[in-house]
C-alpha cells in the first residue's frame, strides 16, 4: 500500500518559471493542490525533493529558495494540504553531489529521518531524472508527468503520449532494475486517481 508521494517541484507541482527566486511567481498547477488533498485524505503523506542548482551556480540565495517553498506551503494549505517534508540539492551538476537528482541523498536523507519503506513509495516529475530518481530508489512507481518538460521529454524518447496512463519500460532511460513500474501521466491528478484506483 501506498504511503509516501514523492514529487519534483518546478514543473510538476508549480508552474517552472527557469530558475525560481520570487515568491510572488509561485503558481501551483490547477489541480495539483486538490491531488495531494486526495492523497492526504487517504493518509498519503506528500513529500518534494527538487534540484535547486541555481543556488550553487549564484542564481538565487536560499533565503530566497526558503520563501519560495514557504509561499508553495501557503498555496497548498489553502487546499487543505499539508505537506511531509521537503528536500532540496543547492548544487550546481558539475560539483559532483550526492544529493542531485537522480542520486539518492535526498532520498536517504528522508528514508531515515521517517522510517519509509520505499516499496510504499512513488515519484512523479517531469525529467528523466526524476523518474531515475524513483527507479534507483526502488519505489513502486515513478511517473513522468507531461506537464513542464515532461512532454518534451517524453518525445525525446519516444514514449507513448496519450489521453491517460501509459506504462513504458525502465531500461527507456537505461535502468536495468525492473521492480519499479514506470509510466507517463498528463498530470500529476491523473497519475494520482490512477494510483488510488489501483
Amino acid at each position: 500500500m501506498i504511503q509516501y508521494f514523492f514529487a519534483d517541484r518546478d514543473g510538476t507541482l508549480i508552474v517552472d518559471k527557469h530558475y525560481l527566486c520570487d515568491p510572488d511567481q509561485v503558481e501551483l498547477f490547477p489541480q495539483a493542490g486538490y491531488a495531494l488533498k486526495l492523497l492526504q485524505d487517504r493518509a498519503v503523506r506528500t513529500y518534494v525533493v527538487t534540484n535547486q542548482s541555481g543556488i550553487g551556480r549564484g542564481y538565487f540565495s536560499e533565503t530566497e529558495f526558503f520563501a519560495c517553498q514557504d509561499r508553495l506551503a501557503e498555496l497548498l494549505s489553502r487546499e487543505g494540504v499539508r505537506l511531509g517534508d521537503y528536500a532540496y540539492c543547492p548544487h550546481a551538476p558539475e560539483e559532483n553531489c550526492t544529493c542531485r537528482k537522480p542520486r539518492l541523498g535526498m532520498w536517504e536523507r528522508l528514508r531515515a529521518q521517517y522510517g519509509m519503506d520505499p516499496r510504499q513509495c512513488v515519484m512523479i516529475g517531469d525529467k528523466k531524472e526524476d523518474v531515475l530518481f524513483g527507479i534507483n530508489a526502488g519505489f513502486a512507481y515513478s511517473c513522468l508527468v507531461l506537464t513542464g518538460k515532461g512532454k518534451k521529454t517524453a518525445e525525446d524518447f519516444g514514449l507513448e503520449i496519450g489521453g491517460g496512463i501509459c506504462e513504458f519500460s525502465a531500461g527507456v532511460f537505461g535502468a536495468e532494475q525492473s521492480t519499479t513500474k514506470c509510466c507517463t501521466a498528463p498530470t500529476v491528478l491523473s497519475f494520482v486517481k490512477h494510483m488510488l484506483a489501483e
